[in-house]
């Protein structure tokens, strides 16, 4: 892979040893959370017999996972950084051996996973924002959107691998195992971050990145009215909800599947799989998004089109073609999910990183949940393949007209930005 053409730019975990740490840890990290969310569910129901239940448990985790990232984001813009991380990475691990010494029970209680599992949420979020907040100090600006691809590579391929190999855990041994590999995962990201160099909370002062207080005075110190007075950020918030209501799509999919191709679950599977697939293949081919010179204009348009490809699925009567479509929609949220991160990392100002990646994956939290509850109130009032098509052009239209109505956005660059180009209507 090379920093030049267009695969996947590694600069950052070639040249950067504390990028590294993080990336590695943040990785163990997502496979970790894999196997918390196919053993509780599994343990819950062997338990319970409750599909509500185990409905209750990914609700609950869900919401405290929402407000560990803003409690996390702002409490990474007031304590040191590096304690703060240490900290919630240590209680999320002794949530995990809690759950796994809970499982061992002769009588395991479901009210304890419960409450392991809020405790989780909660705690382990605020070392999510933390660590978003962190990043952009340890690599050079020009490499964030390297940065981005890399950390959507690993999000996207523990989504895959992560659940698998959960699945394989709890048949070959217990769903207590599934508990102790994340706890041991655990620890191990702990030693890696421990490595880090000091992260003491930052200064309220100027940090010289587009949009600090050259544009903003230091004492408007309110994550709102930034984002709103700062027209690149408040643009990519924006751009960040729709994009996340797009993802709503997926609860069609077993409908789309009865309804085109006989219910066949393998069809599913395969459809499941596509948007994966798109994102990889974009992440590891993204050497190019490096050197946009309009990244907002191509966000946006990107965000316009992946609407588009999605609602041709609607159209489909062949299984490949509708997998197809899915790779090409999954690879282009890829790119505008890549150039989102880096427009926030390069136009937040140091000082207050932490409270607005908080928000922002607070935001993508929200945005998924709700997408999913719109999605499927359309899916109930129409047929699937009618309703994949009606959301997705409905959001695509939304995209048209934040492409239209954005200027800021669209028009920002990446070589010197001037106040024009970042704030100016």
């Amino acid at each position: 892979m090379t920093d030049n053409g267009v695969l996947l730019d590694v600069r950052p975990l070639r040249e950067s040893a504390a990028f590294r740490r993080v990336f590695i840890a943040r990785t163990i990290s997502i496979f970790g959370i894999g196997l918390l969310m196919v053993g509780v569910p599994i343990q819950m129901y062997a338990l319970t017999g409750s599909s509500f239940l185990v409905g209750v448990v990914a609700a609950v985790e869900g919401a405290a996972s929402m407000g560990g990232m803003l409690i996390g984001g702002t409490l990474a813009d007031r304590y040191d950084r590096k304690k703060l991380i240490l900290f919630a990475r240590t209680v999320s691990g002794l949530t995990f051996v809690g759950l796994a010494v809970n499982a061992m029970l002769a009588d395991p209680s479901w009210v304890a996973i419960l409450v392991l599992s809020l405790l989780n949420g909660l705690i382990g979020s605020i070392s999510i924002a933390a660590l978003f907040a962190v990043v952009p100090t340890l690599v050079p600006k020009e490499q964030l959107v390297g940065v981005g691809a890399l950390n959507v590579l690993s999000a996207r391929a523990g989504a895959v691998v992560s659940p698998a190999l959960g699945g394989v855990v709890i048949a070959a041994f217990s769903v207590s195992w599934n508990y102790w590999v994340a706890a041991i995962g655990t620890a191990i990201t702990i030693a890696l971050l421990a490595g880090l160099p000091p992260l003491p909370a930052p200064a309220h002062a100027g940090d010289g990145r587009p949009g600090d207080a050259e544009h903003v005075p230091a004492e408007q110190d309110s994550v709102p009215a930034f984002i709103l007075g700062h027209r690149v950020i408040g643009g990519v918030m924006i751009a960040g909800v729709v994009a996340m209501l797009g993802s709503g799509l997926l609860v069609l999919v077993p409908g789309f599947v009865d309804e085109r191709f006989g219910n066949d679950s393998r069809a599913a599977g395969v459809l499941y799989a596509a948007t994966a697939v798109g994102a990889v293949v974009a992440t590891v081919t993204s050497g190019w998004l490096g050197r946009l010179t309009r990244p907002g204009l191509v966000l946006l348009l990107a965000l316009a089109a992946g609407f588009a490809a999605q609602a041709v699925v609607g159209f489909a009567g062949a299984l490949v073609v509708a997998a197809l479509l899915l790779v090409l929609a999954g690879a282009i949220t890829s790119v505008q999910e890549v150039l989102r991160y880096s427009l926030i990392q390069t136009h937040t100002p140091e000082h207050m990183l932490g409270r607005v990646n908080g928000l922002w994956a607070a935001q993508e939290v929200a945005g998924v949940s709700v997408g999913a509850l719109v999605a499927g109130a359309v899916g109930g009032l129409v047929a699937p393949s009618t309703a994949i098509v009606a959301y997705s052009a409905a959001l695509c239209g939304v995209a048209l007209v934040l492409l239209a109505g954005l200027g800021t956005l669209r028009r920002v660059v990446t070589t010197t930005v001037t106040e024009d180009s970042s704030v100016a209507a």
